[in-house]
């Protein structure tokens, strides 16, 4: 109480000292957004102090205000029941052209609608904003709206949707270097393919995911995804596994839901009913809406067994309400068909403007300027494409330099390399020592210790690649390809992302690498270097792809001048993918 006391008596000291004409906000208001970020319960107390002086301010410090204060709220998990002011505050920079404080209302207006379970106008709103942040350099609060959207779109189960918005958050996260929010982002991007039932990837994205988290020291974060790889490992089967993991992490998880629910199951299949009864019951207390549907469901169920009807019958009661509310949100179409339909709107609307514009410059132009300008330009876009060629060649001729680099240094020609300089290095050691040089024999063992150490990490690495290259050989997956053309197989979709997840895990990031090099590659393209990587036949190639042999032949030549800008043979693009 007196610490509180202490902060509204500052508040309104430094209010009273404070200009609050302009952009000149109140240092309250400075402080509180200085704090907002690590401390947003302190933020609001400051905010609150300023709420009766309010009235006073010029209009810009009361919305900014206004929109401090919503965003203290979000952060500290405060369910919005209202749009009304966040609209205000939206309607106002979208008059005052800010795009800046637009962008950033756009979203909270997103997490007010989301609050209200109107699943539609709050992604009407990310829309929005997003496209508004397009022409700013607002990089973390694009990747917080398209987590936002991808959050939505898996709830909706419109998992592609989803993936699509998570990948785009986890580009501006990657390039910002913000490895908590890129963590959480890998576990909403497991729960997508955890969803469709691609259970590969969504336990490789998990274990990703709970890596980062413990390597940052992100304790809570990686309970929390541990918490949902105990439900996955339940999901799977490997009940002790999931037991394990689960009462590992239930102190700092005890009001999480998931594994409340998933506990409750496994002492229910266990035939330990209180314990069930018990997680379950918690689940009631702590559990968002789908889980406390759930918990009711299962025990429904449990008390029918034992006997216990009118419980039973209760909890059923309070299953089907909650079940109507679900569906009531979960308007999967309409959400599905909103989203198609802005985007096509949005591509209207930029095509008629360009049409607009096009039809006003063309009214300008005389017939012999337009020639003239059209010769002058043609020029100058053949000159360009020419230069950027060239420069696209240079680029890709230094990233396959680089890669080329990077696996010599991989190779046993490498580590023999620095076994025969350590040789020379002990040679001049032994000299520099009978000629009683003492600055040479410095200088010679730190160069020893450099050797040493890089053919250390290279052996590591060799060896390292080695195992996982056994692995690969030794998988299903590459058994299946290389028996297609015998027994006949046909190769559908899934199987090529099998063969996709399985090389990635073999040859770390092939495909990213892959993509780095040539980034306009096809799918063809990119399955015939799979099948390099699977070292199969031209033959066997042509089988699986149906297509010819010469087919194939052609393909492998274009696509090695496509990576390395150079002429070359379809044996040159195998050599290539081999060492890739």
């Amino acid at each position: 109480m007196k610490n509180a006391m202490l902060i509204y008596l500052l508040a309104g000291c430094l209010y009273l000292f404070s200009c609050t004409s302009g952009k000149d906000y109140p240092i309250a208001m400075k402080q509180a957004m200085s704090c907002m970020d690590a401390r947003p319960d302190s933020a609001l107390a400051l905010l609150e102090t300023l709420a009766d002086s309010m009235s006073n301010a010029p209009q810009e410090t009361q919305m900014y205000y206004r929109l401090l204060t919503i965003k203290a709220e979000d952060k500290l998990y405060m369910p919005h029941t209202t749009d009304s002011v966040i609209l205000s505050i939206v309607d106002y920079y979208r008059k005052k052209g800010d795009k800046e404080r637009l962008f950033e209302s756009y979203y909270y207006l997103g997490g007010t609608y989301r609050d209200m379970n109107d699943i539609s106008r709050a992604l009407k709103a990310y829309h929005q904003g997003i496209e508004v942040g397009e022409d700013t350099e607002q990089t973390l609060l694009q990747g917080m709206t398209y987590g936002q959207m991808g959050i939505l779109f898996a709830y909706q189960e419109l998992y592609d949707e989803s993936r699509n918005m998570i990948r785009k958050a986890l580009c501006c996260y990657g390039g910002l270097g913000d490895s908590v929010r890129y963590a959480n982002t890998l576990a909403t991007l497991a729960r997508t393919y955890d969803g469709k039932n691609e259970k590969d990837s969504a336990f490789y994205y998990y274990k990703e995911s709970y890596r980062i988290a413990r390597k940052y020291e992100k304790d809570k974060l990686a309970d929390g995804i541990a918490g949902e790889m105990g439900c996955f490992y339940y999901d799977e089967g490997q009940i002790g596994l999931a037991k394990q993991t689960l009462l590992k992490v239930l102190p700092a998880e005890r009001k999480a839901g998931n594994v409340l629910l998933c506990l409750g199951s496994i002492y229910k299949d266990e035939g330990q009913v209180d314990s069930a009864r018990y997680y379950w019951g918690e689940v009631l207390k702590y559990g968002n809406l789908h889980k406390q549907c759930y918990a009711n469901y299962y025990l429904t169920d449990l008390e029918k067994t034992q006997g216990n009807e009118v419980l039973s019958l209760a909890y059923d009661k309070q299953y089907r309400i909650l079940q109507d509310s679900i569906n009531a949100i979960t308007r999967t179409d309409a959400v599905e068909k909103l989203h198609l339909l802005y985007n096509f709107q949005h591509e209207e609307q930029k095509n008629h403007q360009l049409d607009l514009k096009n039809e006003s410059n063309l009214k300008k132009i005389y017939l012999l300027l337009f020639t003239l300008l059209f010769s002058i330009a043609l020029g100058v876009i053949v000159c360009l494409l020419i230069r950027n060629k060239k420069q696209r060649f240079i680029e890709q001729e230094k990233r396959l330099r680089l890669l080329q680099e990077e696996q010599y240094k991989q190779s046993l020609a490498y580590i023999c390399e620095n076994e025969q300089k350590l040789q020379e290095v002990e040679r001049q050691l032994v000299e520099a020592g009978k000629q009683n040089d003492m600055l040479r024999q410095k200088l010679l063992l730190s160069q020893k210790k450099v050797l040493e150490a890089s053919n250390l990490q290279s052996a590591a690495l060799h060896s390292g690649r080695e195992l996982l290259e056994d692995a690969f050989r030794r998988s299903d997956v590459y058994a299946f390809f290389h028996r297609v053309e015998q027994e006949e197989l046909k190769v559908k979709d899934e199987d090529w992302d099998t063969l996709r997840i399985a090389i990635d895990m073999a040859y770390p990031q092939f495909t990213e690498r892959l993509y780095g090099l040539c980034p306009r590659l096809s799918q063809k393209e990119l399955h015939i270097c799979y099948l390099i990587k699977l070292s199969l036949s031209y033959m066997s190639m042509a089988h699986i792809l149906v297509c010819t042999p010469s087919s194939i032949t052609q393909t492998r030549k274009r696509l090695y001048k496509k990576i390395s800008g150079r002429e070359g043979t379809g044996e040159d693009l195998d050599k290539l993918i081999v060492d890739l």
